[in-house]
């Protein structure tokens, strides 16, 4: 139920009836800090006011006898969560009054950083993602919702293509814990096993695997594979020459654009070193990457098998 008011706006006060059921569990979580009680003037919304004949104010009601309003403290949430976990690094930060700082495991070798979001929709999960993953530097931003979110289809690949990993802490709760908010964290937002044939690419490091054979590729060589590999993740067709000419010139001077020929140069080295990753003769390095007589190329790899963070 806590999870559940967590996930809505404005986080909504627990009251008598609520808790009634729970007054063991509401006392460790006041312990905690996680639930607090209301400051008395925010209890207006129970006492009506009239202004009489003479334009005197009267005040009418009032606090009821045996009403306990209690205030969810987000951050609080966040604070157990990161220690029943027994995460670390950074203290518990609030970024805002929907996103929560946790922290990390100790030595995770797979660098994840857990954040706890409310109120995360259609609308902002994008901009979400991109934003923590760029304050995450070269760890992987694990999302912990309150509860369950469901995506549009679109927002699910996108999502899926960042390489976040989404949960929903209420389907975590270990439910034998003795202390209170404790989440199965382990096995969350590790990396899935990667098929053999796998296309593997960090624009943060800037570096690329095929084959599991990690590709020498110059920056702005790099630059055009990852964007025939965007495209051909989410199973699109072929991407204008005019665009990878557009990866070709990001980051160099303006006295130094390159020219349309240089496409076909980067394209033709991309070839033999995939061709070369892949252990692939000559003449099928060409069916790596297709062009079309507009100018075009494609990545002819399945969008399962390229995995782009």
């Amino acid at each position: 139920m806590l999870l559940q008011r967590l996930d809505q706006h404005p986080i909504r006060a627990l009251t008598a009836d609520d808790i009634a059921p729970f007054r063991d569990a509401v006392a460790d979580y006041r312990r905690l800090g996680v639930l607090r009680y209301r400051r008395a003037p925010d209890d207006l919304d129970l006492v009506s006011i009239t202004i009489d004949e003479h334009g005197n104010a009267m005040v009418a009601g009032g606090a009821q006898e045996g009403i306990r309003w209690l205030d969810i403290d987000f951050r609080a949430v966040g604070w157990q969560i990161r220690r029943s976990a027994g995460l670390a690094g950074p203290p518990v930060e609030r970024l805002s009054d929907k996103v929560v700082h946790l922290g990390q495991f100790p030595d995770d070798p797979h660098r994840r950083v857990f954040y706890l979001v409310r109120l995360l929709t259609d609308a902002n999960v994008i901009e979400l993602v991109s934003s923590l993953k760029g304050r995450s530097s070269t760890a992987w931003p694990v999302i912990l919702t309150p509860t369950p979110r469901q995506f549009a289809l679109d927002i699910g690949r996108r999502i899926a293509l960042e390489g976040v990993a989404i949960a929903a802490a209420s389907d975590l709760l270990d439910e034998q814990a003795a202390l209170p908010l404790v989440l199965k964290l382990a096995a969350i937002g590790l990396p899935t096993e990667l098929p053999p044939d796998a296309l593997e690419m960090s624009e943060h490091s800037a570096t690329a695997r095929y084959h599991r054979r990690g590709l020498k590729l110059e920056p702005r060589d790099f630059r055009v594979l990852a964007e025939l590999a965007r495209e051909a993740a989410s199973d699109g067709g072929f991407v204008p020459g005019d665009d990878l000419l557009a990866a070709l010139a990001a980051g160099q001077a303006c006295d130094a654009l390159p020219q349309v020929e240089q496409v076909t140069v980067s394209v033709s080295r991309l070839r033999t070193a995939l061709a070369a990753a892949a252990g692939l003769e000559r003449p099928a390095a060409q069916k790596l990457i297709q062009n079309d007589r507009r100018g075009g190329y494609r990545l002819a790899i399945e969008p399962g098998k390229i995995f782009l963070g």
